[in-house]
């Protein structure tokens, strides 16, 4: 908990530690959770570990752990925070700690993580600012209300299986208040990269649920999943002239994140896809070589991967049949499902 000179409690420094230096592809003991709480996290396995591996919680999810004494669970997808502890006061304590933390990397040494704290220098908010309402509809940014709201979720609470748990819901506009903190950054990048801000936006919400913190079992990181070494890597050297591998810390922050993103779309759709001459199927192929890359793209149209014959047959397919065809044929499940997500969501991002 923040105690009375906004300083973090050693419980929170330790989880924001634990975000940021260790891997997410963790062995979970479900076990040691109460049967929903371990369902939450059986969820979000990615079934397509190779080999039996353990996989990795997917980039909406972040969990908190404070060894045995609280464990908190936050699922940027669904909206849904899940806390159990020892003891009340520790829940309590926790309920605190996550109604006002500042997790935005924008304000965070992702490095170091002594940065966290209440109050946001430029918003005067806390991460979940509207996101989590009170007990009386109201949003929480003092530390007097989160406390009255954590005694309120507290209140006739009993034990089960040795600890106690509360579930948090967030509004259901959580994703859409979430998502506007990027927008401007969104629209910064789409001028400078030609790529349109309701694609960004739907990739975005795909890939981490709005969530700045979202690390894969692949090491892709930050809001749109970039990975250090593949795109981060073709960001500097074909958009800045010069070769660079971007650190974590980089690309945890919102704007170096999406602006890496944006000019590596503009990357896939200048020169890993050129040739494609419509510009709908271009962008279909640009979502899923974001996803399932350039290279499998191109196995999926012809046998070898030969980008002549691929180009020649989409070239002569419609839209939708080149749609229907993402989205049926191409040799990864995840790619064909990741378009259909992305397509889906970019509707209503529209005219940003």
């Amino acid at each position: 908990m923040m105690n009375r000179l906004g300083v973090l409690s050693p419980v929170l420094f330790v989880a924001a530690q634990l975000l940021f230096f260790a891997p997410q592809a963790i062995a979970i003991d479900y076990d040691a959770y109460d049967e929903d709480v371990a369902a939450l996290l059986w969820e979000y396995q990615n079934d397509d570990a190779p080999n039996g591996a353990q996989a990795s919680i997917k980039p909406s999810v972040l969990v908190f752990n404070d060894v045995a004494d609280t464990d908190t669970i936050v699922d940027f997808e669904t909206g849904l925070i899940v806390i159990t502890a020892a003891s009340v006061q520790r829940l309590q304590e926790s309920i605190v700690e996550v109604v006002l933390t500042q997790i935005d990397p924008a304000v965070i040494d992702a490095k170091t993580a002594r940065d966290f704290g209440l109050v946001n220098d430029k918003t005067n908010r806390p991460f979940f600012w509207r996101q989590i309402l009170d007990h009386r509809g109201k949003p929480i940014g003092q530390p007097w209300s989160a406390e009255l709201f954590a005694e309120h979720l507290t209140r006739n609470l009993r034990k089960k299986n040795g600890r106690f748990k509360i579930r948090i819901k967030m509004v259901e506009e959580h994703k859409d208040i979430a998502g506007g903190k990027y927008i401007q950054y969104a629209r910064a990048a789409s001028r400078q990269h030609n790529v349109p801000v309701s694609l960004m936006m739907a990739i975005m919400e795909t890939e981490s649920s709005f969530n700045p913190l979202a690390r894969s079992g692949s090491n892709a990181l930050g809001l749109m999943q970039i990975k250090a070494n593949t795109a981060g890597r073709d960001y500097f050297s074909i958009i800045k002239g010069y070769k660079h591998t971007p650190s974590s810390s980089y690309l945890y922050k919102p704007r170096n994140n999406i602006e890496v993103a944006a000019g590596y779309l503009r990357i896939l759709g200048t020169r890993y896809l050129s040739g494609i001459r419509h510009p709908k199927k271009l962008e279909y192929a640009m979502i899923s070589s974001y996803n399932g890359g350039a290279g499998n793209l191109w196995r999926s149209l012809d046998k070898n991967g030969n980008k002549t014959k691929s180009l020649a047959r989409i070239n002569k397919m419609s839209v939708n049949e080149f749609y229907w065809f993402l989205t049926n044929r191409h040799i990864r499940s995840e790619t064909r499902n990741y378009l259909k997500k992305v397509n889906s969501k970019q509707k209503k991002y529209i005219g940003l």
